[in-house]
């Protein structure tokens, strides 16, 4: 997933919405209670200490929070955001396996007849177009069982 940071960011109190834009053109609008926010917020700035990847909360009462940039992400389901979530979870559970039965990288691109350089872009968790035949043969291969689901948010 491209790196993503904060762009533009607006408040509505009445509403009680949050409009968000990030640099990679993305746009999200949060209601505050999907955050948690119950009190009116006096202001909204993009973090500069974390470059862009979060927003400073300041609320009526003084009380001061942050929002992670990843935050809203999740919270309207952003498909990108989600897919590389995904794939970062079964590639670490992949080279845990691999680390646990110390198993070398060689024989493993050995194995599924393909070079060091495509192993090492099938591991890779940011490289989100995986060839997918190649990760159900790695996890047969460790042991493990491969399951795709879809439930009920």
């Amino acid at each position: 997933m491209k790196a993503i940071n904060f762009k533009a960011v607006k408040f509505f109190n009445k509403k009680k919405e949050i409009h968000i834009t990030y640099t990679s053109g993305k746009k999200a609008i949060i209601h505050y209670s999907s955050l948690g926010i119950s009190s009116i917020i006096k202001n909204i700035q993009i973090d500069k200490e974390t470059a862009g990847k979060s927003l400073k909360v300041t609320f009526s009462s003084g009380k001061i929070d942050y929002i992670p940039y990843d935050q809203p992400l999740f919270l309207i389901k952003d498909p990108e955001y989600m897919l590389y979530n995904h794939i970062e979870n079964v590639i670490s559970q992949i080279k845990d396996e691999i680390k646990r039965k110390r198993i070398s990288k060689k024989h493993i691109a050995r194995q599924l007849k393909t070079s060091d350089n495509q192993l090492q872009q099938l591991l890779n968790p940011k490289i989100l177009n995986k060839n997918l035949p190649q990760l159900y043969k790695l996890t047969g291969l460790l042991g493990l069982e491969f399951k795709v689901s879809v439930k009920v948010a």
